[in-house]
């Protein structure tokens, strides 16, 4: 049975760490993510247990913990909670898990981790992530039609590129799962719909001048191109059987964590410089 006096041991603890979250600076939070990082890339350059997915795991970890620093953050300045940061922070935590589960099927197991358990919490993350963006759009009120319009076209793109791959190309061989090709159409389409949406609030950011937020559109939309260039390239290799560019993948997907990384950093800026209206 726990007892008061370890209640309040809890408590105190508590209080400690929201302390310490609070009063970090933002440069020993940058140089912390930038030796993450440089951590994170030389197990990818050095070829260093590459099975296991590790730099993908600390990068997306690190994104992860920004998140929850930046919230931290704002509602001891603020005392508002950002319901968007909210969303994305539980996108991560699923992003995470799918890459802890992909480096235990891939390196411990050693069997093949696409498609499986993983994918659905890299999709649920996408689902938590696009509904970050919809809760967004209740403060840059970009017209739904203009969204949808803008969503159909970028589809269509898409969808032209993967069928010249599937029926002009070698890919119309393949002989896998349905959910592989399911999949290779799901990841894309997700991505380039994040990136649409930051486009938008990008400009739409810099017509009605929200406290200078337009410069995190630009890395959410350049972290969102690189996971749509790794999942194109994931998803052809895997139809294709390639495997002399097997990990390039993880090298765009490590990149895409880090400029979610870098736009969360900007964020964490902006709460601690005025607002200019």
């Amino acid at each position: 049975m726990i007892s008061k006096s370890n209640i309040y041991e809890i408590i105190s603890i508590n209080s400690l760490n929201y302390s310490l979250i609070v009063n970090l600076s933002l440069k020993f939070i940058l140089f912390f993510f930038i030796i993450a990082e440089i951590i994170s890339f030389s197990f990818y350059f050095f070829n260093l247990f590459p099975q296991f997915n590790i730099p993908n795991i600390i990068s997306s970890g690190i994104a992860g913990f920004l998140i929850l620093i930046y919230l931290t953050k704002s509602r001891a300045s603020s005392k508002f909670i950002d319901g968007s940061q909210i969303f994305i922070l539980t996108s991560v935590v699923l992003w995470v898990t799918a890459e802890l589960l992909y480096g235990y099927y891939d390196g411990i197991l050693k069997i093949d981790a696409y498609p499986s358990l993983a994918d659905l919490f890299y999709l649920s993350g996408y689902a938590m992530f696009i509904s970050s963006l919809i809760l967004i759009n209740k403060m840059y009120k970009v017209e739904l039609s203009f969204i949808v319009s803008s969503i159909v076209t970028f589809s269509l793109i898409v969808f032209y590129i993967m069928y010249i791959s599937i029926f002009i190309f070698d890919v119309f061989d393949y002989g896998g799962a349905i959910q592989d090709l399911v999949l290779l159409f799901t990841y894309p389409i997700a991505d380039l719909l994040i990136i649409v949406v930051a486009i938008m609030y990008y400009f739409r950011g810099r017509s009605i001048s929200l406290y200078k937020e337009h410069t995190y559109w630009v890395f959410i939309s350049i972290f969102a191109f690189f996971f749509f260039a790794a999942d194109l390239t994931f998803g052809y290799n895997d139809l294709s059987s390639i495997e002399s560019n097997e990990y390039l993948f993880d090298f765009y997907y490590s990149l895409g964590y880090s400029f979610l990384g870098i736009a969360i950093l900007f964020r964490l800026k902006d709460i601690q410089t005025p607002k200019n209206y």
